[in-house]
C-alpha cells in the first residue's frame, strides 16, 4: 500500500477531538471556544473528517445540525482512539519511572474530604513527579467517567456494582455509631434495634453508597427505624441526628477528621467487624497499572494509620 495514500486516509487526532467537543456542546461556536479555535476552523475540520472517512457525520440545515447514525458510531470509536493515544503518551512518560506524569483520580464524597488532602501531601513526598488531578463524584458517575476515559482511576467503597475494571483492595474503614447518648450506649455493644424509637435512625440519601454499606454492615433490616429524611452530606447528617436526638453511622476516617464533634452528640466504636472496604479501580486496558498500584499503596498506608481513640 502506498504510504502517502494511507496517511491521507488517517484522521487527524485533533480533528477527532473537535468532533467530540461538538458532540459534547451540541453547538459549533461553543465547541470551537472549548477547543480554543475559530468556528470556521472547527467546521473545516469536521468537513475534512467526512471527506477522509467517506461518510456523512452531520445532517445540517441553516441553523442546526444532528449527528447521523454513522456520526454517532464514529464518535464512540473516536473516544476510544483518543483514550488509547493518551494512554500511549502516559505510558511513554512512565518508562522514566512510575512517579512521572499525571493521574486523573476520582473519589466519592464520603472518602474525598477525609483522605485526599493527606494523599496529595504524601504523593508530594513519595512520588514528587506525579501530578494528581482530583474529581469528586458518586460511585455511579465515577464508574461512567472511568469507562469513558474522563478519569484514570477511582477510589471507591466496595462492594461496587458489576463491572469490568481492574480492582485493588486498599483497606477497611470501620463504622462508628453517633447520636443521643442513651441510644448509642444501647447499640454500641449489640445491634438491638428494637430498643430504638421509630424513625430515629438517620442516613445519607441513597445516591451515596455509604448508606447501602452502613445498612449492610450494621445489619439494619428493620426499615421502620429509619427516618424518611435523608441528608446529602455527612455534616447535614450529623446536625439532623443531633437535633432529633436520633442515631447514625459514621465512617472512621470522617470521625478521625472531627466529623460528629458537636455538643449533644456521642460517638462510640461498634464492637465486632463492622466496616466498609476501600478500594481502587482502573480500566483493564490501561498501560499504567504500576502507577495506579503505587498510588494505591500510598492510600493503604494512610488507611492503616487511621485509628480513632
Amino acid at each position: 500500500m502506498d504510504n502517502d495514500i494511507f496517511n491521507n486516509k488517517l484522521p487527524n487526532l485533533k480533528h477527532l477531538n473537535y468532533l467530540l467537543a461538538l458532540d459534547k456542546h451540541q453547538h459549533f461556536n461553543k465547541a470551537a471556544q472549548a477547543c480554543f479555535v475559530s468556528q470556521s476552523t472547527l467546521s473545516s475540520a469536521i468537513l475534512k473528517l467526512e471527506e477522509q472517512l467517506s461518510c456523512q457525520l452531520l445532517e445540517r440545515d441553516h441553523k442546526s445540525f444532528i449527528f447521523t447514525s454513522h456520526g454517532k458510531q464514529v464518535i464512540a470509536l473516536a473516544q476510544q482512539l483518543l483514550l488509547s493515544a493518551n494512554e500511549l503518551v502516559a505510558f511513554a512518560k512512565q518508562q522514566a519511572g512510575e512517579d512521572v506524569g499525571s493521574i486523573r483520580l476520582g473519589c466519592i464524597p464520603t472518602i474525598a474530604p477525609f483522605l485526599l488532602t493527606d494523599l496529595v501531601q504524601l504523593c508530594q513526598q513519595k512520588l514528587p513527579k506525579l501530578e494528581l488531578y482530583l474529581c469528586e463524584d458518586t460511585t455511579e458517575n465515577l464508574m461512567l467517567q472511568l469507562e469513558q476515559g474522563k478519569i484514570d482511576c477511582a477510589i471507591l467503597a466496595f462492594p461496587i456494582p458489576k463491572h469490568n475494571f481492574s480492582a485493588q483492595l486498599l483497606g477497611k474503614d470501620n463504622f462508628f455509631i453517633a447520636g443521643d447518648k442513651k441510644l448509642v450506649n444501647n447499640l454500641k455493644t449489640a445491634f438491638n434495634y428494637d430498643s430504638l424509637p421509630e424513625k430515629s435512625i438517620f442516613l445519607l440519601n441513597t445516591e451515596h453508597c455509604l448508606t447501602e454499606h452502613a445498612v449492610s454492615a450494621c445489619q439494619l433490616a428493620d426499615t421502620s427505624r429509619i427516618n424518611s429524611f435523608s441528608a446529602s452530606s455527612l455534616a447535614t447528617l450529623v446536625q439532623m441526628t443531633m437535633f432529633h436526638h436520633g442515631v447514625t453511622f459514621l465512617p472512621e476516617m470522617a470521625v478521625d477528621k472531627g466529623v460528629g464533634y458537636i455538643e449533644g452528640l456521642t460517638i462510640e466504636a461498634i464492637q465486632g467487624d463492622v466496616y466498609r472496604e476501600i478500594g481502587m479501580i482502573w480500566r483493564k486496558t490501561s498501560l499504567r497499572e504500576q502507577a495506579f498500584i503505587a498510588l494505591g499503596d500510598l492510600v493503604s498506608n494512610l488507611l492503616a494509620k487511621i485509628k480513632f481513640k
